[in-house]
């Protein structure tokens, strides 16, 4: 029997650049050279072409635990899904539907999702910043291109709005 016999190699950047790109999604460097957002968000560090006039873009989310999971603002996108997939963590996620179009925390509800578990958020749905079960991870973030500029609506919420997020 004639078998070719493949040498298994080492990803790098330079044998792999004629086939695609790739990025480390757990190399926090990696991620702050591949971003404008400030740390802790990582937007549009991979993009994925189907076709479409937007292609969908990976983002990462830095996560940290924190004594308190104190929600700071709230933002959704009109016509835009959202996918959410801890890597390395369980995560806290809140969500709620706009009241009257408008950001409101009146109908938020938390779910701990764990980590590997893929989550799609429908248009018009209330979200934000992931909470860390573990003292750090990592959260993947799947959306049209140029999301965060063209299709986000965001509230920062004033001392007496902000949300704690208790205990399951």
């Amino acid at each position: 029997i004639c078998m070719l016999l493949i040498k298994i190699q080492p990803l790098s950047y330079d044998a792999f650049r004629k086939y695609g790109e790739y990025i480390d999604l757990l190399d926090d460097r990696a991620l702050a050279s591949a971003s404008v957002f400030p740390q802790a968000f990582f937007a549009d560090v991979l993009s994925l072409n189907f076709g479409g006039s937007l292609p969908p873009t990976v983002s990462v989310c830095q996560l940290r635990r924190t004594d308190r999971a104190i929600v700071h603002f709230l933002e959704y996108h009109r016509h835009t899904c959202e996918g959410i997939l801890p890597l390395d963590t369980d995560v806290i996620l809140f969500v709620g539907v706009p009241e009257m179009g408008k950001l409101s925390a009146r109908f938020i509800e938390a779910f701990r999702v764990p980590k590997g578990t893929f989550v799609r958020l429908n248009p018009l749905i209330i979200h934000g910043s992931l909470f860390s079960i573990e003292e750090s991870g990592h959260s993947l973030c799947l959306l049209s291109g140029r999301t965060f500029a063209n299709d986000m609506e965001m509230k920062v919420l004033s001392e007496d709005e902000k949300l704690e997020l208790i205990g399951e």
